[in-house]
C-alpha cells in the first residue's frame, strides 16, 4: 500500500469527476485524462502517483468532494469512504469478492476494455456525487432545523418576558389610578415619584412632596444628586429611559431645602399603551437613620468590647467542647491565647479537663456555678483564681456558650494564709528539726568521746557530723526567718561582681565536698546595681543550692557541674545558674515557686524557691526556667540596675 500524502495535494471538486489511481498505471491515467477525468496524482510519491485519505467527518473541507478510487485488490485502503472500482486479474477474483462484500462499488477484469472501464468509473462517480449531495442535504437540513428551533425558543422567551413586563406595568398604572391604592402608596416611608420623558413629575407620594416639592408637584425641583456635576455622570431616571432597564444606586442627594440625605435609589421602567417606556418610577430610600443607628450600634459594640477587654479579671467565652472562642485582653496576655484552644490547655497545660469543671456543670443544668482553681500563667507563675460561670443562649433559646469570669485572688490567698502558714510550717518542720538536733547530740557525743580517749579519728567523725547537721539546721532556720520576716526592702548600691563572688563562695564548700565542678563567670559583670543585698543574697544562694542538690539527686551521670554566670546588659543585671542534674518536668516547673512545694521529698522545706521568687519579684525582676528531665536546668534571673521610686 502506498503512503498517504497531506491534504494539500488534492484539488478535486464536485464539478469535475475525480479519480484516484492507487497503483502505477500510466496507460490508465492517460485514458482517464482523455475522457475528461481529473486524475489525482502527486509526483513526490512512489511511482509518481498518490493515494487519498478517507472522506470521513474529520476530513478537511478541501478534501470533501466526490471521488472514485481505482485500485488493485492489494492497494485498496481499508478506511476510505469513496466509490471504489477494482481492476483485477482472474486469479485475484476471490480477493475482489471479499472487497465487494466489504463495500467496493464494482470490478473490471484485466485485461480491461477501455469503454467498460470508463462506463464503470462514470457510474461510480455518479453514485459518489449522489452520496455527496445527500450528505450535504442532510447536514443543511439539520442546520436549518436547529436554527428554526433556536428562533422559536427565543420568540417564546421574548413573548413570556413581554407578558410579565406588561402585567407589572398594568399593575403599576392601575395602582396610580386607583384612589384607595394611591392612598396607601402616598403613605410609603420612602420617596416615590413617576417621571415622564421630558423630566416632569406626573405623580409623587407624600414623603416625596414634603422633601422635594415647594408648593405643588409642578413646582417640584425633584431629587438633586450630589454627583450631578461630575463628568460622565448620568441621572438614574434618564439612564432607565435610555436603557429600558431598572437601575439601583447608592447616592447622596439633596432635598428642596438643601438637606443632604444618604439614599438608596431605585428606578423602574413602566410601559405605556404603545409598548414603549413612557414613565419611570423613581424610589429614594432615606438611609440616614439606618446609618445613624449603625454608627450608634458600632459605638456601643466598641464600648462593650472595651469594657470586656479592660475588665479587672480574666473573661472567656467557651463552647461545649471547652474551646475558648473569645477572651478579653488580660486573659490573652496572661495565658497565651490561641483561638480554639481548650481552657484546661491554656490554664494548666493539661490535656484533661478539671475535676468538677464549672463550665461543664453550667452546660448540664444551665445554672451559674463557682469554683476556685490554681492555674499557671504563660510565664510559669502560679495564680489562684475564683471562677464564676453564666450561660449564653442563642435566639432560639439554645444554650450554646458559657461565659467564665475568673478573678485573680492570689494576693488575697497569700495575705490570708501568711500567718497560718507560719504555724503549719513550724509544725511540719518540727520533726525535721528534732532529728537534726538529735544528730547534733550524737555528733557531739562522738566528739567528746574522742577527746577523752584522744582518738583523732573519732573526733573528726563527730565534728563532721556536727558540722553537716548544723549546716542543715542553719539553712532550715534561715528559710523560716526569710519567710516570716516579710519586711520592706532596704535598698543600697552593691558591686555586681563582688555580689556574685560572695554567693559563689557561699556554695563552694558544698559543691566541692560532693565532687561537683563549680564554675564562676563574672567577666562582664561590671558596675553596681541597686538591691536589698541581704534578701537577694538569700534568694540567689537558694537557687545555687537547688542546682547542687539537682546534681546530687542525679544517679545517671558520673560527672556533674554547676555554672554561675553574671553579666550586665543595658539597664539590667543578668544571673544564670545552670546544672546538668536531674532536670524538671512541666508540672514541677509550673509549681516549683509555690509555697511548700518541693521535689526533694522530706529533704526540702518547700520555702526556699518560693522565697527566692518573691524576693526577685519584689525587686521588679523576673526569673525564667528552661529544663529537660535527665539533662539539667537553667535558671535565668533578670534584675533592673535601678529600682523604681516606689516599692
Amino acid at each position: 500500500m502506498l503512503p498517504f500524502p497531506s491534504a494539500s495535494c488534492f484539488s478535486g471538486t464536485s464539478d469535475t469527476p475525480s479519480v484516484l489511481v492507487t497503483f502505477d498505471a500510466p496507460d490508465v491515467v492517460a485514458l482517464l485524462e482523455r475522457a475528461g477525468f481529473n486524475v489525482l496524482t502527486d509526483q513526490r510519491t512512489l511511482g509518481g502517483l498518490c493515494s487519498r485519505p478517507s472522506l470521513s467527518a474529520n476530513t478537511p473541507v478541501g478534501m470533501a468532494s466526490p471521488t472514485v478510487i481505482l485500485s488493485r485488490p492489494h492497494t485498496v485502503p481499508d478506511f476510505l469512504d469513496s466509490e471504489i472500482v477494482i481492476l483485477a486479474y482472474p486469479e485475484e477474483f476471490s480477493d475482489v469478492a471479499t472487497l465487494l462484500d466489504e463495500g467496493a462499488s464494482a470490478m473490471v477484469p484485466e485485461p480491461y476494455d477501455p469503454a467498460l472501464l470508463l462506463a464503470t468509473i462514470r457510474k461510480a462517480w455518479d453514485d459518489a456525487s449522489m452520496r455527496h449531495e445527500l450528505r450535504r442535504y442532510q447536514e443543511d437540513s439539520r442546520k436549518v432545523a436547529h436554527e428554526q428551533a433556536a428562533a422559536m425558543l427565543q420568540d417564546e422567551r421574548i413573548a413570556a418576558a413581554g407578558m410579565i413586563v406588561e402585567g407589572l406595568s398594568r399593575a403599576m398604572l392601575e395602582a396610580v389610578e386607583d384612589a384607595k391604592c394611591a392612598e396607601y402608596v402616598a403613605q410609603l416611608p420612602t420617596h416615590a415619584a413617576l417621571h415622564e420623558r421630558n423630566g416632569s413629575i406626573v405623580a409623587a407620594n407624600n414623603a416625596f412632596r414634603d422633601r422635594f416639592c415647594t408648593d405643588a408637584i409642578n413646582s417640584a425641583k425633584g431629587i438633586v444628586y450630589q454627583s450631578a456635576g461630575n463628568e460622565g455622570w448620568i441621572n438614574p431616571v434618564e439612564e432607565t429611559f435610555l436603557s429600558g432597564a431598572s437601575c439601583k444606586r447608592c447616592e447622596p442627594i439633596f432635598t428642596a431645602h438643601g438637606e443632604e440625605l444618604p439614599s438608596l435609589i431605585y428606578t423602574f421602567p413602566i410601559k405605556g399603551p404603545e409598548r414603549e417606556y413612557d414613565l419611570v418610577l423613581e424610589i429614594a430610600v432615606d438611609v440616614s437613620e439606618v446609618e445613624e443607628q449603625q454608627q450608634k450600634l458600632l459605638a456601643v459594640q466598641k464600648q462593650y468590647r472595651k469594657l470586656f477587654d479592660e475588665a479587672p479579671c480574666f473573661i472567656t467565652v467557651q463552647d461545649k467542647d471547652l474551646r475558648v472562642v473569645d477572651a478579653n485582653r488580660r486573659f490573652k496576655e496572661q495565658f497565651s491565647y490561641t483561638p480554639g484552644a481548650r481552657c484546661h490547655e491554656l490554664y494548666r497545660h493539661s490535656s484533661e479537663p478539671c475535676a468538677e469543671c464549672p463550665i461543664v456543670r453550667t452546660f448540664e443544668d444551665g445554672q451559674s456555678h463557682q469554683a476556685e482553681k490554681q492555674v499557671t500563667t504563660n510565664q510559669g507563675t502560679p495564680c489562684n483564681i475564683l471562677v464564676q460561670t453564666a450561660p449564653i443562649y442563642d435566639e432560639h433559646g439554645e444554650l450554646t456558650h458559657v461565659i467564665e469570669l475568673s478573678t485573680d485572688i492570689t494576693m488575697i490567698r497569700q495575705l490570708q494564709s501568711h500567718l497560718a502558714s507560719l504555724g503549719i510550717m513550724l509544725g511540719s518542720m518540727s520533726h525535721g528539726m528534732k532529728g537534726l538536733l538529735m544528730a547534733i547530740d550524737g555528733g557531739a557525743y562522738r566528739l567528746e568521746a574522742g577527746l577523752r580517749k584522744e582518738d583523732i579519728e573519732r573526733i573528726a567523725s563527730g565534728w563532721t557530723q556536727v558540722r553537716e547537721k548544723l549546716g542543715s539546721l542553719r539553712k532550715m532556720s534561715l528559710d523560716i526567718l526569710d519567710y516570716a520576716r516579710n519586711r520592706e526592702l532596704e535598698l543600697g548600691q552593691s558591686d555586681l561582681r563582688e555580689f556574685a563572688v560572695q554567693q559563689f563562695e557561699a556554695i563552694r564548700h558544698k559543691a566541692e565536698t560532693n565532687g561537683i565542678a563549680l564554675t564562676l563567670d563574672v567577666e562582664q559583670a561590671q558596675g553596681s546595681f541597686e538591691a536589698d543585698t541581704l534578701s537577694l543574697a538569700s534568694a540567689v544562694t537558694n537557687i545555687l543550692d537547688n542546682a547542687v542538690d539537682a546534681c546530687l539527686f542525679d544517679r545517671t551521670k558520673t560527672k556533674h557541674a554547676v555554672t554561675f554566670r553574671v553579666w550586665r546588659n543595658g539597664e539590667y543585671a543578668h544571673m544564670v545558674v545552670e546544672d546538668n542534674g536531674v532536670g524538671l518536668d512541666r508540672e514541677t516547673r509550673d509549681n516549683m515557686f509555690t509555697l511548700f512545694f518541693s521535689s526533694k521529698g522530706h529533704v526540702g522545706t518547700g520555702i526556699g524557691l518560693f522565697y527566692a521568687h518573691e524576693v526577685i519579684t519584689r525587686h521588679h525582676g523576673d526569673i525564667t526556667i528552661n529544663s529537660e528531665v535527665g539533662c539539667g536546668s537553667s535558671f535565668h534571673i533578670r534584675l533592673p540596675l535601678h529600682q523604681p521610686a516606689t516599692h
